[in-house]
């Protein structure tokens, strides 16, 4: 017998009026939650995807007195971040041998104020050979299995299932965009939305009714839908409930709402946040509502940087464009959250990852080819930044002759944030194949011990 709750109807709702996509690709899965681990926060884990491959190269350059700054230059030209004069590199606090790109003078302040850190040598660490396709590399990165073969269920699905939400929560996860994340994929939590109106049901014919009782012919369309949801079947129950957490959307004011602290979202109408920061600010409404978001997933892309990639001298910086963007994107995030009475960022994580790097060597188009090893980020009030994390295997020695090597699995970062902010220790279940893993420090809490979570399911606890 098909189960429904209101999560499930819910995501439905979204699908069936909005198309909003993602629904009917992959199980959905549903955990018992008299099993579920007791630890679990209130945190949310904001994961940023730079889908088409970010130059790590480019964003974190080695400075003038790196001992890779000689390889750094040998291999790029017309690429080349400087690391001194025009179009030079930011300095960063208390940390020498690197320097940020000079259109990240937010991620600068961010990281000056010890809420940045980057990890270097970062990536998936278990693909031999290397994979160097946009969609497969993503999808294993999405899937969580490091390189194997996923199964259509995301790493941050598996996450949300083990994690102890409680029952109730309106908006466990969201995925901004106008398809669902695949790392969200076979989630019953997760609602996929491209602006935060998507949801509030009040826009189209049905609505005028609402508030027009001298039009009684044109009923509202939520007071249609409760209608159609007032009897006591267990389908109609979660329909019921579903509409109240409607409700609670409906009464959020996207477009009205006024960040914090005077951040903008949309600095520079030349290179504005455009999409990316308007999806930043309805992440940050929805978080300040208190009605239990989670998880929340964005993409920027544009970062497949093959030809005229651009430097910082140079009249138009392609590359530059896109850091500027993701820079004014998250330190807008970071001052609207942290600015509010109540601090937020101090339960909020953001991890910003891309699905490989780029060629140390640049190409003769003045762009830079697929790669390998890459930089993370991670930002948060209970993220112990300034400071560069992992073990840089350095541009002399470089892997296949071409790429910076991975010396830290993304896996690691991510299931650090999991178990120190989440409460949830089952990152061996989130991320299937995993093993062996130690904090690198980057975020602050209680470690737990990692441990699995497919026992569970032995019995099969899924629904088609």
């Amino acid at each position: 017998m098909t189960s429904f709750d209101r999560r499930t109807v819910l995501k439905g709702f979204g699908a069936a009026t909005l198309a909003a996509g993602g629904i009917g690709r992959a199980k959905a899965y549903i955990a018992p939650t008299d099993l579920l681990p007791a630890a679990a926060t209130d945190d949310a884990l904001v994961v940023v995807f730079l889908r088409g491959a970010m130059d790590g190269l480019s964003l974190l350059p080695p400075s003038g007195s790196s001992p890779d700054r000689g390889f750094y230059e040998q291999y790029r030209d017309r690429t080349r971040v400087p690391s001194s004069g025009a179009g030079a590199g930011l300095a960063l606090a208390n940390t020498p041998n690197w320097i940020l790109h000079p259109r990240a003078s937010g991620l600068r302040d961010l990281y000056a104020s010890q809420h940045l850190a980057f990890v270097v040598g970062a990536g998936q660490a278990a693909p031999i050979p290397v994979i160097r396709s946009h969609f497969d590399a993503q999808a294993n990165l999405e899937f969580g299995f490091g390189g194997g073969t996923g199964n259509s269920v995301g790493w941050f699905t598996r996450h949300l299932v083990s994690a102890g939400l409680p029952a109730n929560v309106p908006l466990p996860a969201v995925s901004m965009g106008s398809i669902t994340a695949a790392s969200l994929l076979g989630s019953s939590d997760a609602i996929t939305m491209g602006s935060g109106n998507d949801f509030r049901l009040n826009s189209f014919h049905w609505s005028w009714g609402e508030n027009t009782p001298q039009i009684p012919a044109l009923v509202g369309a939520v007071a249609r839908m409760n209608a159609l949801w007032n009897g006591s079947t267990q389908l109609e129950v979660a329909g019921a409930e579903t509409l109240g957490s409607l409700a609670l959307l409906r009464n959020i004011d996207f477009a009205g709402y006024t960040p914090s602290g005077g951040a903008n979202y949309s600095p520079d109408p030349a290179h504005g946040t455009g999409d990316f920061g308007r999806q930043l600010r309805d992440i940050a409404c929805l978080i300040k509502q208190g009605i239990g978001l989670r998880a929340a997933t964005i993409d920027l892309g544009n970062w497949d940087t093959h030809v005229g990639q651009g430097r910082p001298t140079d009249g138009y910086d392609w590359f530059g464009n896109q850091v500027q963007i993701l820079s004014d994107g998250l330190s807008a995030f970071y001052t609207d959250l942290a600015s509010s009475s109540t601090n937020f960022m101090n339960r909020v994580s953001v991890i910003v990852v891309s699905e490989f790097g780029r060629r140390a060597i640049e190409n003769s188009d003045g762009g830079t080819d697929h790669g390998y090893g890459n930089v993370m980020l991670a930002l948060g009030g209970r993220v112990n930044g300034g400071i560069v994390y992992g073990t840089y295997p350095g541009l002399e020695n470089l892997y296949e002759n071409t790429d910076v090597a991975v010396t830290t699995d993304y896996r690691r970062v991510i299931s650090e944030a999991l178990i120190r902010r989440m409460g949830n220790p089952n990152i061996y279940y989130a991320f299937p194949g995993y093993s062996g893993y130690s904090p690198l420090g980057i975020f602050q809490g209680a470690d737990l011990p990692p441990s699995t979570y497919d026992s569970i399911f032995k019995n099969g606890f899924d629904a088609a």
